[in-house]
């Protein structure tokens, strides 16, 4: 099974039907021109401000669900508080 690396950003759609990606993003995902991506579009609230998260803690909350979800529920109290404190 291939694991894929994930990203969420909020994009632009610019006038010529092209996403935005920032340049962040792209470095993260070790990206080059012309490499392929799978897209999942879901369209924000118009007052999503309030509830974006820095890239900073988005990478943090997904890194903690990703550790979630490669560990089993036994051992979820003791290794999250470890890590994660």
């Amino acid at each position: 099974m291939i694991k894929l690396k994930t990203e969420e950003y909020i994009a632009e759609i610019m006038p010529d039907g092209h996403l935005s990606l920032p340049e962040k993003i792209a470095e993260r995902l070790n990206l080059k021109l012309y490499n392929r991506v799978r897209v999942i579009i879901k369209k924000s609230e118009e007052n999503f401000g309030e509830n974006i998260l820095s890239d900073k803690a988005r990478q943090k909350a997904l890194a903690i669900k990703n550790f979630i979800s490669d560990m089993g529920i036994e051992d979820l109290s003791e290794k999250f508080r470890e890590i994660y404190k």
